[in-house]
């Protein structure tokens, strides 16, 4: 490589890193500490970019309230990989109240003109303390140096990014016949969102002599993140150890819970019936298998999956449905399945273990059939079939065989990260079957890989397709960072904002109608405005509008699908997943999911943005102008950047338009392309303060309004012009001839301008015009000596076509034109 080609490659990183630096800022970088007992008050640190004037945390779920929310005078900066940086702090404390459980705590911080993106904070059930280990990164690095801990315990620690590897050693006062548990929490604590295998952290308890009692890397309660529990022979201390599981250069934050806490490894049924009082089996804990009863809540419609505590310091999965359980029959090789819809549940206690259920069903039933098993912490990998009975109930043909599902047939959407982004569900099979004939079938499930154990527990749900309604906020615009610009919720007083909610498809029947989204737990003086959503519609805008009284605060919404048509109660769920610690070409190693969204009032932005119905359509194939009119309030004179809302493909859009101080119009040129549908489309225009300091690819440290929602009509072009292939040679002038197809009757004269003709090749003055009576339009063509020889493709007709105040630009025809050698004179 040559020195010039050299200085070109790192031009072109420099150009490459300086993109990934803009597209990776984010509000919140870094919370610290990243965990607090409950029933304590705890001063937390929310660090980050463009955090200034902080009014309200808003949590996703009850138990911890933010109190004393002030900005930190001044923060060192701080950079981080792919642009993330640190140069702004927000001090508070989180009250965590005493019944709160233990587990991740999703919230947002509302500042006075932004709502940022996704933090986070976890509740331990145990006192927290610190490892406090001294500046050389190995004071307690050996089991003679290691911390003494007391009792349940939950230690936030670190390991350093030193030359050597960091080891943390705990020290813990045994009993014989005592159990002693220790649980991390690294991958599932982490708020970095771009990292990698630091994460990946290793767990031991060893003897005073250093024989291993337990250890632990990897398990499918927690993925990543390590556990061990053991019962103690003899009396002594016994030594809890943390480490990574590869080295890293990096520092890793983590929390270590010790004590002599129970830490079963599953549950047996891991669901029951609403309404119920279900007894269940803690299996796995090395004092012996336990009981205990879960009170479940009554549900209106859907299984949820909810958290079971215990005496433990993380939750454990649990299916709670509206259906009955139905337990595997351990005394016979087929249980009989009765009726729809039920919940069946066993377990798969060998490698080379399968179950069995025998149904009834009659041709063309339609069932959802849901494994749950790797998605509550299972070890298996559950695979199912289903097989017809013929009528002496010997096993037939296979009608369905399934082991693997894409995570839409699970109900998750937006990750927008590759492989399924380390999703367990990914691996549990779900499915719409549909009998084939009248009979008996049999329902087998069984583990390929092998995994099958005393733990290996399952969960089936059967039941008919539900009609349901999904609303997503798809998070990720750029290496899987959650964007403000597309799914923040900040809505100014006095002003508008606008976001396009996905409405995806998965295994359930569709509304039948058309439908309105209606908010459930808006803020006093905020509305929602949407037109009527289509009921094939994938993606559809909705608008919120705060009144200039609104008071500036955030809550915790959900959204609600009303059918027009009749008053039938419609499921709707709502979603949206956040990615973390993602790293480039893999999947994130874990996903903060919520069932609800957080909108913020915020205080009045320093523009509007207005414009008004197109009084004519776009036409296929044509384009229109939408102008826009930026109102400044104050003394306000920034650059405003104005760009339009999310259309569909076909309907093309410019880039965003930099509107500059002392100007407050643009135009905005629609283009839609020959076969976009024809229908009526919401159309709103978006405008955005700009920074020299931070792109607004993600939306972070901007402020962002929407004009009012305007309808966009896509209609058939006006006409049509089709020409035969014509020919003309150097120096001659020729006409050459379009035949006019009248579509749609207009006023007036339409100019016509043919486009795409070859170097020396021009239309002569006058250029023709028509109306809505004309049957040709003609050009007179010359050609001169330096024509292009050869044919010419894709010549095209662009009309201008008249209608009231406004001009439809409309493209049309395909022409050919061989432009031939001069005529040879003899």
């Amino acid at each position: 490589m040559n020195r010039n080609a050299i200085k070109l490659f790192i031009l072109l990183l420099l150009i490459s890193g300086s993109s990934l630096d803009a597209g990776m800022v984010k509000n919140i970088e870094a919370v610290r500490p990243r965990i607090g007992q409950s029933g304590t008050t705890v001063d937390v640190s929310i660090q980050g970019i463009s955090l200034a004037d902080p009014r309200q945390v808003v949590f996703y779920h009850p138990g911890i309230k933010a109190i004393d929310i002030q900005p930190a005078e001044s923060v060192p900066r701080r950079g981080f990989a792919h642009g993330g940086t640190i140069n702004e702090e927000v001090r508070c404390r989180f009250e965590i109240a005493p019944d709160c459980q233990p587990g991740e705590y999703p919230f947002r911080l509302l500042t006075g003109t932004e709502l940022t993106c996704i933090g986070t904070f976890h509740v331990s059930p145990f006192p927290v303390i610190d490892e406090n280990e001294d500046n050389n990164g190995y004071s307690n690095d050996s089991p003679e140096t290691a911390l003494e801990v007391e009792g349940n315990v939950t230690v936030r620690g670190q390991l350093g990014n030193g030359s050597r590897t960091d080891l943390d050693y705990y020290r813990v006062e045994g009993k014989a016949g005592q159990r002693v548990s220790a649980e991390v929490d690294s991958a599932r604590l982490s708020d970095r969102h771009y990292g990698d295998s630091e994460f990946d952290l290793a767990l031991r308890i060893l003897d005073a002599n250093g024989r291993v009692l337990a250890a632990n890397d990897d398990n499918s309660l927690h993925l990543q993140d390590p556990f061990v529990s053991v019962k103690l022979s003899q009396d002594g201390p016994v030594f809890v150890e943390v480490k990574r599981s590869i080295f890293a250069p990096r520092d890793t934050l983590y929390c270590v819970h010790i004590g002599d806490f129970p830490r079963p490894k599953a549950l047996f049924p891991p669901g029951g019936q609403s309404g119920t009082v279900q007894t269940i089996q803690l299996i796995g804990d090395p004092l012996g298998n336990s009981e205990d009863s879960i009170t479940l809540n009554s549900l209106d419609s859907a299984s949820k999956t909810i958290n079971y505590c215990g005496e433990f310091p993380s939750p454990m999965k649990f299916r709670n449905s509206p259906f009955p359980n139905l337990l595997e029959d351990n005394n016979s090789k087929v249980t009989q399945v009765e009726s729809f819809p039920v919940a069946l549940n066993g377990i798969i206690e060998t490698p080379s273990d399968a179950d069995s259920y025998a149904f009834s069903a009659i041709k063309g039933q339609r069932l959802h059939i849901r494994v749950f098993a790797a998605s509550i912490g299972s070890p298996i990998d559950a695979s199912i079939k289903i097989i017809a009975l013929d009528e002496n109930g010997n096993l037939g043909k296979v009608e369905m065989e399934l082991d693997d599902s894409p995570l839409q047939d699970h109900d998750i959407f937006g990750t927008s990260f590759r492989g399924g982004g380390g999703l367990q569900e990914a691996i549990d099979p779900s499915l719409i079957w549909e009998a084939k004939q009248d009979g008996q079938y049999l329902l087998e499930i069984h583990d390929p890989s092998g995994a099958g154990g005393p733990t290996g527990v399952y969960r089936i749900e059967i039941e008919p397709p539900r009609t349901v309604v999904q609303t997503s906020l798809a998070s990720a615009t750029f290496d899987w960072t959650e964007s403000t610009r597309v799914s923040g919720l900040a809505v100014p007083r006095g002003n508008r904002w606008t976001v396009d909610f996905s409405l995806p498809n998965g295994q359930w029947n569709s509304i039948p109608g058309d439908y309105y989204l209606v908010a459930q737990g808006l803020p006093k003086g905020v509305r929602l405005i949407s037109p009527r959503v289509p009921s094939k519609a994938t993606k559809w805008p909705v608008q919120f509008e705060a009144d200039e009284s609104a008071k500036v605060e955030g809550a915790v919404i959900t959204l609600e699908a009303r059918p027009v048509e009749n008053s039938q109660v419609v499921e709707t769920r709502c979603q949206q997943n956040v990615p973390f610690i993602n790293h480039s070409g893999g999947n994130a190693w874990r996903t903060v999911r919520t069932n609800q969204y957080i909108i913020g009032v915020t205080e009045p932005a320093p523009f509007t943005i207005e414009v008004d119905q197109p009084s004519v359509p776009i036409v296929r194939g044509g384009e229109l102008a939408i102008p826009v009119r930026i109102i400044r309030h104050g003394d306000f004179t920034g650059t405003v950047s104005i760009r339009c809302g999310n259309l569909p493909r076909l309907i093309s859009v410019p880039p965003p338009i930099l509107v500059p101080a002392g100007q407050n119009e643009c135009v905005l040129q629609l283009a839609a392309q020959s076969s976009a549908p024809l229908e009526s489309l919401p159309l709103y225009i978006i405008g955005s303060t700009v920074r020299d300091d931070i792109d607004d690819f993600l939306g972070s440290g901007h402020i962002r309004v929407s004009s009012k929602m305007v309808s966009l009509e896509v209609a058939q072009p006006y006409l049509e012009l089709i020409a035969q292939p014509e020919s003309i040679r150097r120096g001659e002038i020729k006409p050459f001839v379009w035949t006019v197809r009248q579509l749609t009757p207009f006023e007036g004269q339409a100019e016509i301008t043919l486009l795409g003709l070859p170097k020396g090749v021009t239309v002569m003055q006058p250029t023709p015009v028509i109306n809505k009576d004309s049957a040709e339009a003609t050009f007179q063509l010359m050609a001169t000596e330096e024509a292009l020889l050869g044919q010419a493709e894709g010549l095209i007709c662009e009309v201008k076509i008249p209608i009231g105040q406004q001009e439809i630009v409309q493209r049309t025809g395909k022409g050919i034109l061989r432009i031939d050698p001069a005529k040879v004179t003899p």
